[in-house]
């Protein structure tokens, strides 16, 4: 049996290559057969990871002419699902073998996802068996072409035990949903990918101790960080992508899957501001008012308004209404210089920052561009009139290379330049509003 090195349609499952002789997993219409290991399974995993393998099914799926997959040492620094609180909408359909049932199971008080499931999966599972988990559709934060993919595992020998990562593209068209497989890391060692050290329940680590302690998980854990990188991975308004994470395990012991990075540390939010304006009103209030963009799934912005622009404190909340402009007045405002930004919040907790706007007059716009924070570290915004299209920003150093060149969204009023790959030092910030008018201002990076 093999599993295969090339990408295929979504749900075309492949088995691992190994010396058994029984196929453990050969295509998606597994889920659907079996009837009476379907009904026990059900006690034991939830109705909706057998819902969520039907649904893909019935969806369109595309095989296009696709290039092969390159693998690297990814970046992985930030995690979009720990588990420490609930499942974050991940499924694992039951993969049926000649000899087994397998899956993983959300294990609440542990916080992770595991195939040990007391009480319906407390002794030794059979082996070797392969466990499949798939994740909601995300924005990709990496550029076109790349994926980058980490998680944390626990697994009988990590020399032995081998995965393979999936990118499965889901884009909304006029016709439905379309699924593909983008790219495919292949099969691939734990021990190749990580520094595997040893792990056994109930005793490591000693300064967490596990809830109802088995024999039956006990091996090697480490942290996996890989880069897929296929030109068939590519960003669009339409189009989000699954993480599909296999385990092949080939010991009588259980495994852990946990802490799904996929590159940025935050990832941003379906929503895009492109601007916000600020106006002294007579009763010693300030009129704000914000333009957004694909605004998806978010519950509510969050006013915040700092006197030193570093330490923010909410003044106020607007509900999100799937509109394009937003207003909100914040009154008793202080007739010193403040600094306002928009915090907004997703139905899921997460959030996303716009630009800081700084206000000294009676109103925000100014005829000089104004840079902020002073110095900055991470990013920083520059505050300017509303642009035209083809607008450019260009950061030079003071001897005029170039170091970096973006265009803002036309009509934005601010425009946050992530500045963090840049070294300390002093740099010139240029911007061309797209008529022609060019304005300079000095950057200082700590």
């Amino acid at each position: 049996m093999c599993f295969a090195s090339g990408k295929t349609s979504a749900l075309q499952f492949n088995p691992f290559e190994t010396n058994h002789t029984s196929c453990l997993w050969k295509t998606a219409n597994i889920f659907l057969d079996h009837k009476t290991k379907t009904e026990r399974m059900k006690k034991i995993y939830p109705a909706k990871a057998f819902v969520f393998a039907s649904l893909l099914l019935l969806s369109s799926v595309l095989v296009k002419a696709q290039v092969p997959s390159q693998v690297t040492q990814g970046a992985c620094p930030g995690v979009v699902a720990n588990f420490n609180t609930n499942d974050n909408g991940f499924n694992s359909p039951s993969v049926y073998g000649s000899i087994f049932d397998s899956s993983f199971y959300y294990h609440g008080g542990r916080g992770y996802w595991t195939d040990y499931s007391p009480p319906y999966r407390t002794t030794a599972p059979g082996f070797p068996r392969v466990l499949n988990i798939i994740s909601p559709p995300y924005v990709n934060p990496n550029p076109n072409g790349t994926f980058n993919v980490g998680f944390y595992y626990i697994v009988p020998n990590a020399f032995v035990d081998r995965f393979q990562v999936r990118i499965i593209s889901v884009t909304q068209t006029s016709n439905g949903t379309v699924t593909n497989i983008e790219a495919t890391s292949g099969v691939q060692f734990f021990a190749d990918w990580s520094t595997p050290t040893p792990y056994v329940d109930g005793v490591t680590p000693v300064a967490n101790p596990v809830p109802d302690p088995t024999p039956f998980l006990i091996g090697q854990q480490g942290n996996v960080c890989i880069r897929l990188i296929d030109s068939d991975i590519q960003n669009g308004p339409a189009t989000t992508f699954r993480v599909e994470v296999t385990y092949l395990v080939n010991s009588a012991f259980f495994a852990v899957f946990d802490n799904l990075s996929i590159g940025a540390e935050n990832i941003p939010l379906p929503v895009n501001f492109i601007g916000l304006v600020a106006d002294r009103n007579a009763g010693h209030g300030v009129d704000l008012k914000w333009d957004v963009s694909e605004e998806v799934d978010v519950r509510e912005y969050q006013v915040e308004r700092s006197e030193n622009g570093y330490s923010f404190e909410k003044v106020g909340a607007v509900a999100a209404k799937g509109k394009s402009i937003y207003s909100f007045v914040n009154y008793n405002v202080p007739a010193s210089t403040v600094y306002y930004r928009v915090k907004s919040v997703d139905i899921d907790g997460k959030f996303k920052y716009s630009g800081i706007l700084k206000l000294s007059g009676s109103n925000s716009f100014s005829s000089d561009i104004q840079l902020y924070p002073v110095p900055a570290r991470d990013e920083v915004t520059i505050q300017h009139k509303r642009l035209a299209a083809n607008a450019k920003v260009i950061i030079t150093s003071v001897e005029g290379r170039i170091y970096k060149v973006m265009n803002p969204r036309e009509g934005a009023s601010h425009t946050m330049i992530s500045i963090s790959d840049l070294a300390p030092g002093v740099y010139v910030i240029r911007l061309d509003n797209g008529k022609g008018d060019i304005q300079s201002a000095k950057l200082i990076k700590n």
